[in-house]
Order: structure tokens, then C-alpha cells, then sequence
């Protein structure tokens, strides 16, 4: 493998020992159980979501994410589960993780409502040594982390959702599982809290907006943030441009089919040094609601 992907490799690993390990979706909008558990059960039906995303086309190494979800309120309780599965993958290291949710619901009345919830699961931290290219393989700090090790994972979320607003807090890998097994090494998994908020705003019978933002900040690390306007045209139709600080820009359509089965699409666009090596990220969103209550269905649906 080319020196290049060496580079990407250890870029990548001192942003794990300080800023962004989470995997990084533009589409989260669409699936707020992919940045907060609280979400989950919020769509009053069985949610299944799917996605792909490739970043930094053409850059060799480049990160590539693929996640599935799944949650569903419970019958006739305040309560809520999930699963996610999710691989993400960076030069010659992938994670594979999955976890289970439990989310509870404290209602206000008139539709306003606060969730809380719980995540636990495991990840897999695989090493494939073999396609890097280094010089100092006598370093023991630098060759610490297992080929393959699996780890424990906990997050708590808490969100508080109106018919036509929503702002949730989270907390990602409280636990801050060490990724390696040698005192030389503190690398481990730092605890990620993450802000997300939206309102809607009817503009006329047929054009809604809502304008976003997506806090994120790695404990020891800086704070990164999404600002986004969302066009809802026919309630079907979404258009969405993002700026992300310090990244560029994001742009994505995406549109119901059915009241049920929705797709998207997302190009992101960096606006620094790196646009001359890559050629933007690509991101594809699956999702389908089935009702399994005899609850009233949300038409539109605004997030």
C-alpha cells in the first residue's frame, strides 16, 4: 500500500486519541437514533434504516461507513428499544460494532414529550498491520493495539421532541474503553457529547423549513458543528444544504415514495487543502416505517 495510506492511517488513529470517532453521517436528520438512543420509538412505528457512505472518493484509504438500525416503541408503554449495527472502516482499521437500546418516555401532554435513553453493546477494533508500511516496527506503543479486540460500549441520550421541534443531548463511549493492552499506551475511546436541535417553520401549505445544528465535541478535543436548512416542498420532497466547520459543504435530497418508505442522497464537498486529492463523499439512506399499533401515523413527517 502507498505511503499515502500510511498517512491517513496514523491521521486517523491521533483522531482517535483526540477528536472525531464517531462515524461521521450527513443524513443523521433522517435518523436521529444514529447520533442520540433517545430517539428510539419516536417514529411510532417499527423504523428500519439503512446506509452507506463512502468519504473522500478517490483518496486511497478513504473511510468507508455502513449502518443498520432498527427501533420500535413498545405497546401500550412509555418505553422503547432498538438495535444498530454498524462497520467503519479507515486504512488498514475497521470497527465493527452492534448495540441494544432501552429508551423511556416522560409525556407533558399536547404531543410534547421527554425521552431518555440507554445503549450498550460491543466493538470490534480489528488491525490489519500487514497493508501499512512503517519503519519503526520495534516500537512498541506504535504496534499496541490488538489485531483484534473487542471492547465494551455505553451511551446515555436524553431528547425533548414537540410536534415541531426537537433538541437532545447525548453522551457517547462513557466508559472509555482503553484500545490497548500496554501501560506504554492511554489509547482508548474518549467520551464524545453530541447537541442536535431543529424547528419547523411553515412557510405556506406546500413549503416547510427547518433550520438544524449538530454539536460534537471529543472530551480533550475541539468542538465541531453542523448549521443545515432543510426545504420540505408537497410533504414529500426534502432539500438540504449543510455547512460543516472546519469541512465544507453538504448538500442532500431526499423524498418519500410511499408514507412509509423514504430515500436519500448526500454529496459532501470539503472546502480546504484536501478537495485537491479527493473527490467529495458520497452518502445513500434507506428507510422504511411500519406501523405495528393502531396509532395514529405522523403525515408529514418532520424528523
Amino acid at each position: 500500500m502507498k505511503r499515502i495510506t500510511v498517512v491517513i492511517f496514523f491521521l486517523a488513529l491521533v483522531q482517535t486519541l483526540s477528536a472525531q470517532q464517531q462515524s461521521l453521517y450527513s443524513q443523521y436528520i433522517f435518523n436521529l437514533y444514529a447520533v442520540n438512543p433517545a430517539y428510539a420509538g419516536s417514529r411510532d412505528a417499527l423504523s428500519a434504516n439503512l446506509s452507506y457512505r463512502a468519504q473522500w472518493v478517490g483518496f486511497e484509504g478513504s473511510p468507508k461507513t455502513q449502518n443498520f438500525s432498527i427501533h420500535s416503541p413498545l405497546r401500550k408503554k412509555n418505553m422503547a428499544v432498538g438495535l444498530q449495527f454498524q462497520n467503519d472502516e479507515i486504512g488498514a482499521r475497521s470497527a465493527t460494532s452492534f448495540s441494544a437500546t432501552y429508551a423511556y418516555t416522560l409525556n407533558f401532554g399536547r404531543a410534547r414529550k421527554l425521552n431518555l435513553g440507554l445503549q450498550g453493546g460491543m466493538i470490534n477494533y480489528a488491525m490489519n498491520w500487514n497493508e501499512l508500511t512503517y519503519d519503526e516496527r520495534n516500537d512498541p506503543t506504535a504496534w499496541s493495539i490488538d489485531p483484534n479486540r473487542w471492547i465494551p460500549n455505553f451511551d446515555f441520550g436524553a431528547m425533548y421532541l414537540t410536534p415541531r421541534a426537537y433538541i437532545g443531548f447525548s453522551a457517547v463511549n462513557l466508559s472509555r474503553p482503553s484500545l490497548s493492552e500496554l501501560n506504554q499506551s492511554d489509547a482508548r475511546l474518549n467520551t464524545h457529547l453530541n447537541l442536535v436541535g431543529g424547528k419547523i417553520f411553515q412557510v405556506s401549505q406546500n413549503l416547510d423549513l427547518k433550520p438544524g445544528f449538530l454539536v460534537r465535541h471529543a472530551l480533550g478535543g475541539p468542538v465541531q458543528f453542523d448549521v443545515s436548512l432543510s426545504a420540505l416542498l408537497s410533504n414529500q420532497f426534502w432539500f438540504t444544504a449543510t455547512y460543516r466547520h472546519n469541512f465544507g459543504m453538504v448538500a442532500s435530497a431526499h423524498v418519500y415514495i410511499t408514507d412509509k418508505f423514504h430515500v436519500g442522497y448526500a454529496y459532501d464537498q470539503t472546502l480546504n487543502n484536501m478537495m485537491t486529492y479527493e473527490s467529495g463523499s458520497h452518502e445513500i439512506f434507506i428507510g422504511y416505517d411500519m406501523p405495528i399499533y393502531k396509532t395514529p401515523e405522523l403525515k408529514p413527517r418532520f424528523y
